[in-house]
């Protein structure tokens, strides 16, 4: 059995975050104890890039979307791309959830439907829009500007109340604003003390992880210093979790819910991560094991990996 775990030209680029497991292995990147857990089931595990034109993707039996960060250089190729190799392969997650999932628009739909998201002002690329006014309109002192095509906390600005702090954040909109789309969020301070990430396969949690930054620091992410460690969510986070994924009305293999609390203690949806997400599974042996099973059931082999 043939198993391509789909990755981008920067793949090998991520830095192990703090704490993490021993035999973390850099060229296997995030994926290491999947690869190995697929291997040791009798599969050929791939690496194929997405955006290689030499790759045959009809002689893979599943192609899983794995370390495509670099998909935000070049959207609508990526796209593209999974539209096309969908009809070769099958392709989890979906090529539809994809395309809705690479733009963070889709924050925007989810609370239509009803998920406690951030609140968000969302601007279209070309705006002109005052920071000053949409801060006072809102009334938020502090505020996050991103853009709404980004992985990695790519491009994303803390911007606090002092007239230096909104001068360079109006800077930075004017920037983004010429490139994308563009969302402003106020700053929650919860996220000092870590942001709450729910695995799910196949629509269920797993696992979950509290990612904390270092002092001084607002994003989570190992680069920026960011420590990982596994953490039991209450029922409440799970029950919120599975609930905003079954709410996207598209089975996924896996995605990746992240909470922050909001200034009451309340649980807020910061993103939902269903296209390239760090899933942790060198922190629990129950997620690494689910995802393999999905995996090989959705390939056509069974639970003890005879392909």
């Amino acid at each position: 059995m043939d198993i391509a775990l789909v990755a981008g030209t920067d793949a090998e680029d991520f830095v192990a975050p703090a704490g993490a497991p021993d035999g973390w292995d850099p060229e296997a990147g995030i994926d290491a104890t999947l690869r190995a857990s697929l291997s040791e089931r009798g599969v050929a595990v791939h690496l194929p890039l997405w955006n290689d034109p030499k790759v045959e993707w009809s002689r893979f039996d599943l192609a899983v979307v794995r370390t495509v960060w670099d998909y935000v250089d070049d959207r609508d190729g990526f796209v593209g791309w999974a539209q096309r190799t969908e009809r070769l392969v099958t392709l989890l997650n979906p090529a539809d959830v994809l395309r809705w999932n690479t733009h963070k628009s889709y924050l925007l739909e989810l609370e239509e439907r009803g998920a406690p998201v951030v609140p968000t002002a969302w601007l279209a690329q070309g705006d002109r829009v005052a920071l000053d006014e949409l801060c006072r309109t809102r009334d938020w002192s502090e505020v996050v500007v991103k853009p709404a095509v980004a992985a990695g906390s790519v491009g994303v600005q803390r911007v606090d109340a002092s007239r230096a702090g909104r001068v360079a954040g109006q800077e930075h909109l004017d920037l983004l604003l010429t490139a994308g789309d563009v969302m402003v969020q106020p700053f929650r301070r919860g996220i000092e003390a870590g942001e709450l990430s729910l695995v799910t396969v196949e629509g269920r949690v797993t696992h979950a992880v509290r990612k904390r930054p270092t002092g001084g620091e607002f994003r989570v992410q190992g680069r920026f210093g960011g420590s990982y460690a596994a953490e039991e969510p209450s029922a409440d986070a799970v029950a919120l979790a599975e609930w905003i994924v079954e709410a996207v009305g598209v089975p996924m293999l896996f995605a990746r819910v992240d909470l922050v609390a909001a200034d009451d203690g309340t649980l807020e949806l910061s993103e939902l991560e269903a296209t390239e997400p760090d899933l942790y599974l060198g922190l629990s042996e129950q997620g690494n094991t689910a995802l393999t099973d999905a995996i090989m059931r959705r390939a056509g082999g069974d639970r003890e990996g005879r392909a």
